[in-house]
């Protein structure tokens, strides 16, 4: 997938998902449609644990496994359409890859898990000259900062 002109936004293609497992050798299954679609209908800056999505599934009435939800994920973030985030301890999330959204960064409390999203071009700046200047060639720059968000700070005091 080197080289290739960026992906339409999930919103202009519908057919999207199925186009790009069938370019890849992947079978497109409702499953993975209803995943993505979980991601589409999220708000913007919103994350999804893989818990999460298989909540969301069963509130919807949808019978779906874990495993399944796994796999699905996996593929979707080896194809380039998800990226996998590590934004609390040991814990996984999921978010519409660039050029589905905007470069941007993640602020974490490490108390309550809350995750604001943030834009600074000096954080793709960094990330692109450093890069440059070591030999690599930049596929994404991530910031993310760990702390304590105001609402735990007034709880803890």
């Amino acid at each position: 997938m080197e080289n290739e002109p960026p992906l339409p936004k999930l919103n202009q293609e519908p057919e999207l998902l199925k186009t790009v497992l069938n370019k890849e050798g992947f079978r497109f299954t409702s499953q993975r449609q209803k995943i993505l679609d979980l991601f589409q209908a999220a708000a913007l800056g919103h994350h999804l644990s893989a818990e999460e999505i298989h909540q969301q599934l069963l509130g919807q009435g949808e019978k779906i496994s874990f495993s399944t939800i796994y796999r699905a994920l996996h593929v979707m973030v080896e194809l380039g359409l998800l990226q996998e985030l590590e934004l609390a301890e040991g814990r996984k999330y999921y978010e519409l890859n660039t050029p589905f959204m905007d470069q941007h960064h993640h602020l974490v409390c490490v108390h309550c898990g809350n995750v604001e999203e943030f834009e600074d071009a000096t954080m793709s700046q960094v990330g692109s000259s450093e890069s440059s200047s070591r030999g690599f060639s930049l596929l994404n720059c991530q910031f993310t900062v760990y702390g304590i968000c105001p609402s735990c700070q007034s709880l803890l005091s």
